[in-house]
């Protein structure tokens, strides 16, 4: 839950935030009891009481209009808005770029003869995870009493963990839209072409006469991910930029050779022109194909493609001869299933 708070309900100052705020005489459970009863008048006192936190914006508190008190993650937070200018590119030359989201591969961005493509095999085995202990854990939970002890600890176990898969999550999501941007940025692209994926779960419905055996599995791939998150943080932060994102249809791009225009069906991850003989990671040709249904973007060999992974763990931010080594933390533990660890 949230408190709004007006500009009107703040003090803000260079050193402190202080929030004003009333106090009644009664409790809110008072309160409304007492207001159920016929015949009464009595006025309720109030109290005008002040909070007074620390300022710690890094923004102008002047361009502070709105905020929010919000409890999360078993704290309270206090969460402001303010207007952040947007970057003019007016100076540089028109460059297009396009994207392509995908449960793989999470982000695949693309110029004319540049590409990244960073890894989504890491906010896939968190979802996995987090889906496969939940429903061992409900699992237990219905064998106990609703109320004990045993079925308490599993609830507090199993909020517990959906809080941590949340937090994990949108730290990578953070972390994979920061390095698209900053690829934008580098390459000086000031048009973003977006893929849009809605409807993709279409055609995966159970179908007895197709006799279709992937459907179930797809059905669960295609719940776990979620691309709206993604793509909402990299449209937010590319406008940052100055950089104007769009969104088109995706059907088929990266199926579509750049060269012939024909449409071959690509083998695993590598996409190869019958006629051509072009070979293209099937990404990357869909990143570019994106951009081209909005705008004109010359076909030229692609200089380099690089991939990455976005790390989320510290420990393996240490030096590169500490990588190699192994520690007993680093091992998964034996012996009980994913709810006796989690509990």
């Amino acid at each position: 839950y949230c408190i709004p708070l007006k500009k009107a309900s703040m003090d803000l100052s260079t050193d402190t935030i202080t929030i004003k705020k009333v106090d009644y005489g009664f409790s809110l459970s008072d309160l409304l009891t007492k207001k159920k009863k016929k015949n009464w008048n009595e006025k309720v006192p109030k109290q005008y009481t002040s909070v007074v936190i620390p300022n710690r914006l890094e923004e102008h508190v002047d361009a502070c209009n709105y905020a929010e008190i919000v409890w999360r993650n078993g704290a309270y937070w206090f969460c402001y808005a303010v207007q952040v200018p947007e970057q003019d590119l007016s100076a540089y030359e028109k460059k297009v770029a396009g994207g392509d989201l995908g449960e793989i591969h999470a982000v695949t961005v693309a110029t004319e003869d540049r590409a990244l493509v960073l890894s989504g095999r890491t906010m896939r085995s968190i979802s996995q995870f987090h889906a496969k202990a939940l429903a061992e854990l409900s699992k237990k939970m219905s064998r106990c009493k609703k109320g004990s002890r045993q079925w308490k600890k599993y609830k507090d176990a199993r909020n517990r963990l959906r809080q941590t898969s949340k937090n994990q999550l949108e730290a990578l999501e953070h972390k994979t839209t920061k390095e698209i941007v900053a690829f934008l940025e580098a390459e000086k692209v000031t048009h973003l072409v977006i893929g849009n994926v809605s409807g993709i779960e279409k055609g995966t419905k159970k179908n007895e006469q197709k006799k279709r055996k992937q459907n179930k599995m797809r059905r669960q791939q295609l719940s776990l991910w979620n691309p709206g998150k993604i793509k909402q943080k990299l449209t937010y932060k590319a406008k940052l930029k100055g950089i104007h994102v769009t969104e088109t249809e995706e059907s088929y791009t990266s199926q579509d050779c750049p060269f012939c225009g024909g449409r071959h069906r690509a083998k695993g991850r590598t996409f190869i022109c019958s006629v051509h003989k072009t070979e293209i990671h099937r990404d990357v040709n869909g990143a570019q194909n994106i951009a081209r249904k909005h705008h004109h973007m010359a076909v030229r060999p692609l200089v380099s493609v690089v991939f990455k992974q976005p790390v989320w763990y510290q420990k393996f931010l240490s030096k590169p001869h500490k990588q190699g080594e192994t520690s007993l933390q680093d091992k998964p533990p034996t012996g009980k299933s994913i709810a006796g660890r989690t509990a």
